[in-house]
């Protein structure tokens, strides 16, 4: 069975930042400015949830992950612009555990596994850490060394760096950073990031920085002590070829939200959705966002007092507001990666807190065992029947209906079915899964369409020529939960329709019954 697979995404929007001035700030939220509420799963106060990360204890969280859970089913939490420390109150973005990335390792032992890191070039040939105009003490060098040596005495850990060239290629405004040297290009970048993975052998994931495509999501297995880089974003063409399949697809980025209510209201409904989400996808939320001097930072993260016309106003910030609502049963599933600025040590532990075996307790008719490469039967785990490539339209035999049948000890060539990537074009990490006869499992297509959950599936000629969604397959690993502990079996999504290769309940018990698809299950 290959890896699963996901499609491109399409490039992340360009942040920008005003630049720091010398700045009065009010205090930051202590706890007496919110009012305490019961304590939930972790901590109850603002100072919980912001600007208080905790003790080193969190060196190897993912130890007691499964190995065979994939990124995209994990809750990971991560810092926003990991290393903006200096600047003012209007571009700092973390506490300052020290420069030259010190700070990164202190992130890490305390449990965060996505970063954020922005890069100016210099001298043409290196990356140097900034916050918009504003260098951060720190070069990638620093970043990558303090990496390797976590990883190196952490084997269990893997950490998701999302890298961003930070400043624009030409017209810089006066709080933009400027490249330094020659003419830098995308092409450049490229060349540079070349250098660094060549420069730190074994570091990296190596799929997600080939700089030739996208990789489909690995593994925790695949990528324990491993940088892995989630994308490369603002470096044209090559942002689509660095990187995570769907990384930058469902992310919550709205970094100027006018609001910070606003912004917490963008940032539940992304946690929602990558809560509900059955695709397998990535999903990434930024809790951050900065209105310039008007509200800063920390004021999103952790909250501000305002008085007006002598009527007191408190503001929760997006942190506590987040932890408020895990606490309170809020986001029960995996949500992802978490970018936050300023974060708390009971936030980080809410996220880790929601990576579980992912296991579906019983069966589902939208979840199919895979029998060895010898069987090739796709077995319904609910009604422990085989997919069938039934019964053909006409005499030309070119297309039929997919049906389901008791499995047989000897499985018939009909039984058989078997995952394959095209190679005539770019399946952008989507897969045909094609019967013995080498037509491929589809969607019924009708006037362009998607149809509805419960519609019968055909077996067709395998489209060739261009990408079609209605006959390619996202294939997710799914674990089955049974009395001796679990089966691994699979979820297949389709990429038209969003729905689940399953069986019409009505007619399972029949021999000849409906192969369909349906919802997916969580």
């Amino acid at each position: 069975m290959p890896p699963t697979a996901f499609h491109a995404g399409a490039a992340p929007r360009r942040r920008s930042r005003p630049l720091a001035r010398l700045l009065t700030v009010c205090a930051v939220l202590s706890t007496a400015l919110l009012t305490p509420v019961a304590a939930g799963a972790a901590g109850s106060s603002n100072d919980d949830a912001y600007r208080n990360i905790g003790p080193a204890t969190r060196a190897d969280w993912m130890k007691n992950i499964a190995s065979d859970t994939w990124l995209a089913a994990m809750s990971l939490p991560g810092t926003h612009d990991t290393l903006a420390l200096h600047g003012g109150a209007a571009v700092q973005t973390q506490e300052d555990y020290g420069d030259s990335a010190d700070t990164l390792t202190a992130q890490l032992e305390r449990g965060i596994r996505a970063i954020d890191i922005r890069v100016r070039v210099t001298d043409g040939y290196y990356f140097a850490v900034h916050h918009g105009v504003v260098y951060q003490d720190a070069n990638f060098d620093d970043v990558l060394t303090k990496a390797q040596t976590f990883l190196t005495q952490h084997p269990s850990e893997t950490v998701v760096m999302r890298l961003k060239a930070e400043c624009p290629y030409s017209n810089p405004s006066p709080t933009d950073c400027y490249n330094d040297g020659f003419n830098v290009t995308p092409d450049r970048m490229k060349k540079i990031l070349a250098d660094y993975v060549a420069k730190y052998p074994n570091l990296f994931y190596a799929p997600s920085v080939s700089g030739s495509a996208r990789a489909s999501v690995p593994r925790l297995s695949q990528v324990r002590g491993k940088l892995v880089l989630g994308s490369f974003d603002n470096v044209g063409d090559y942002s689509g070829k660095f990187g995570i399949n769907t990384f930058n697809d469902h992310q919550e980025d709205h970094w100027a939200a006018s609001t910070v209510p606003q912004k917490w209201d963008y940032v539940r409904s992304n946690i929602d959705q990558a809560v509900g989400d059955t695709t397998g996808e990535m999903y990434v939320t930024f809790t951050s966002a900065s209105t310039g001097l008007n509200r800063l930072p920390f004021e999103y993260a952790g909250g501000y007092r305002s008085v007006q016309s002598g009527v007191t106003t408190d503001v929760p910030g997006v942190n506590y507001q987040l932890m408020q609502y895990l606490n309170g049963g809020g986001g029960k599933g995996h949500l992802g990666l978490v970018m936050m600025d300023f974060p708390g040590w009971a936030l980080v532990d809410d996220i880790i807190s929601r990576n579980d075996s992912g296991i579906v307790s019983g069966a589902d008719r939208a979840i199919w065992l895979v029998n060895s490469d010898t069987d090739k039967t796709y077995v319904n785990t609910q009604y422990n029947r085989c997919m069938v490539r039934g019964p053909e339209f006409d005499s030309s035999k070119t297309g039929g209906l997919v049906t389901q049948h008791t499995c047989q000890a000897t499985a018939p060539s009909s039984h058989q079915w078997g995952a394959e990537q095209p190679t005539s074009f770019d399946p952008k990490g989507y897969y045909w899964i094609k019967a013995a006869n080498g037509k491929c499992l589809t969607v019924p297509y009708g006037d362009g369409t998607p149809p509805s959950a419960g519609t019968q599936l055909f077996w067709w000629g395998c489209e060739d020529r261009w990408f079609s969604g209605n006959q390619m397959w996202n294939i997710i690993p799914t674990k089955v939960g049974t009395a001796g502990g679990y089966k691994q079996a699979y979820k297949f999504v389709n990429n038209w329709t969003g729905q689940c290769l399953s069986m019409d309940p009505a007619t399972a018990s029949a021999s000849g019954g409906k192969v369909t698809q349906d919802t997916c299950p969580k």
